[in-house]
């Protein structure tokens, strides 16, 4: 098969630009799946533990621990990503100090944040028999949240779109294969 992949009409490897995120902050309908410029799959990390034995070491495999996954939004006017991404902060409990009894309302809970942010998905897209563009791959983030915001920057120098960064935290990532490819909807 190694032979036949550059040759071959029907393998196609995956491409880094063919993906869509779909991130649903907030109420129903307020997807920014449109907005991702990039989006980092996940990793993990497995530790280890070193065991001395007189003269010798030996390591054994240690606790998984999932990274953070980085995204890239631009900011669009309608809906802008900043006004979904700054209700969040609402959403998950904060509040304006403007007094002892805002201030002390609510707080953050784990609930509270994925809630808010709803499913996470990163879906890996490709091409069906038909050249129709199909989901062929999807990375789903359990129990995701926003652990940083960077809302970019303004400058009279550049032409470029404004930026938005963001960093999340999951418990795990779930990956689906789906051979033939799904439409997307």
């Amino acid at each position: 098969m190694a032979d036949n992949f550059w040759s071959s009409k029907d393998l196609e490897p995956k491409r880094q630009f063919r993906f869509i995120v779909s991130l649903q902050p907030g109420e129903e309908g307020t997807e920014l799946r449109f907005a991702a410029k990039t989006a980092d799959r996940p990793t993990y990390t497995i530790g280890e533990t070193e065991h001395r034995f007189f003269n010798h070491t030996f390591y054994y495999p240690g606790r998984m621990n999932w990274n953070t996954v980085g995204m890239t939004l631009v900011d669009a006017i309608t809906p802008g990503s900043t006004d979904v991404l700054y209700k969040y902060l609402a959403d998950i409990g904060i509040q304006q100090p403007r007094d002892f009894t805002t201030a002390t309302r609510t707080t953050i809970t784990k609930q509270s944040a994925v809630n808010a942010l709803g499913d996470v998905k990163i879906r890996e897209l490709g091409t069906s028999g038909e050249n129709t563009t199909v989901i062929i791959g999807e990375w789903s983030l359990i129990n995701a949240f926003i652990t940083e915001v960077n809302f970019g920057s303004h400058s009279y120098d550049s032409d470029e779109m404004v930026e938005i960064s963001l960093t999340m935290r999951y418990d795990w990532a779930q990956y689906e294969a789906i051979p033939g490819g799904r439409r997307l909807q």
